[in-house]
């Protein structure tokens, strides 16, 4: 992937976890979505793992941008 498509993914993951994390905000107290919030957290921390590789992986790409136009 090239660097934009990169922050795309990186925006969309994210934006997922912030609605995973009000989710898991809003049952965390419920006693019949214990499990629920369990397996939502394990959600939340595999998006991370991926975001931060994305980011390893951004931060590994050549962004010098020649600019050739006129003076």
């Amino acid at each position: 992937m090239n660097g934009m498509e990169w922050l795309d993914f990186i925006r969309r993951t994210e934006d997922k976890m912030f609605h995973l994390h009000r989710a898991i905000d809003g049952i965390c107290n419920e006693p019949d979505y214990q499990e629920s919030v369990t397996a939502l957290t394990e959600v939340v921390r595999d998006y991370q793992h991926l975001v931060e590789k994305a980011k390893d992986e951004l931060r590994s790409i050549d962004m010098n941008i020649e600019y050739h136009g006129r003076r």
